[in-house]
């Protein structure tokens, strides 16, 4: 072909791509209606459905086109249109690199989401809680300054606070924009199967247990004080609560508090081997 005729094909692709992004525009409008009709509005949520779909997308990428530029233009997509399912906000960690999480907010959310920045964790969770709509964003420090998970899920004076629903970044490979590790926290969610990585928010009387990563444990962060250490614990879902309460008796590293305060999709790890299946916790 020609210059000028692959010029004409390119404006061809480009209409058909705008088509496809009104038609699925329209999608999401009955979409909006069937929820409106149930009263799950809220619920608009969905990390599980989001990572599929990722995931889909990395098996059939090819050519020229960078992997982390096809996923930027997916989270704008989804972003913009999950905001026409509801109104919502995006709370960020400021006590977080203000640069760094300004870069992982705009490559999730993009721009057609408020954002606000917050002092620190707790006061995401507080915002968060209160709407019940909105989003939080919060950094994952190896140590953290306080336990904020404490805030997240069944808390000790009865209520339910909110819950950690993805990790990012979802698509890990080196030297990736966007590469704060923090995680999204939510009052609700439309997720009704279990997570493929659960956290939890274990508390023990004294140092931490080692060999953790024996049952494929992470320790996304962890807080020590003088009465012994909180952490917050990223477990594959295939292990239930109970094997991981015999695994820390066996370790006789028994916690005094064992909590679940959320779970997430397996991110995918671009720099080794994976398929669709979880197994890219780092």
């Amino acid at each position: 072909m020609s210059l000028s005729q692959v010029r004409d094909k390119l404006d061809e692709v480009d209409d058909k791509l705008h088509a496809l992004l009104m038609e699925r525009a329209d999608l999401i409008e009955h979409i909006v209606a069937a929820k409106a009709e149930q009263g799950s509005m809220h619920a608009v949520f969905r990390p599980s459905r989001e990572a599929d779909i990722m995931r889909r997308l990395v098996e059939n990428h090819r050519g020229v086109l960078p992997i982390m530029s096809l996923e930027h233009i997916w989270r704008e997509i989804i972003s913009s249109l999950t905001k026409a399912q509801t109104t919502y906000r995006v709370h960020l960690d400021g006590s977080a690199d203000r640069v760094a999480m300004s870069e992982l907010a705009r490559f999730y959310f993009g721009y057609a989401v408020e954002q606000r920045r917050e002092i620190d964790p707790s006061a995401v969770l507080a915002e968060v809680d209160y709407s019940q709509v909105d989003l939080g964003v919060i950094a994952l420090d190896e140590r953290a300054e306080t336990p904020w998970w404490r805030g997240l899920g069944l808390r000790e004076d009865g209520s339910n606070g909110p819950s950690i629903i993805a990790r990012l970044p979802f698509l890990v490979v080196q030297d990736r924009p966007a590469d704060l590790p923090a995680v999204v926290v939510a009052a609700q969610t439309a997720e009704t199967e279990k997570p493929d990585i659960c956290v939890y928010d274990v508390r023990w009387t004294g140092a931490i247990p080692g060999s953790l990563m024996h049952k494929g444990i992470e320790v996304l962060s962890f807080y020590r004080s003088f009465e012994g250490v909180d952490a917050l614990l990223a477990v594959p879902g295939n292990i239930s609560e109970q094997e991981l309460a015999t695994f820390f008796e066996t370790a006789e590293a028994t916690p005094d508090k064992l909590r679940y305060v959320g779970g997430y999709p397996a991110p995918l790890d671009l720099d080794d081997e994976f398929d669709s299946e979880a197994d890219a916790v780092r």
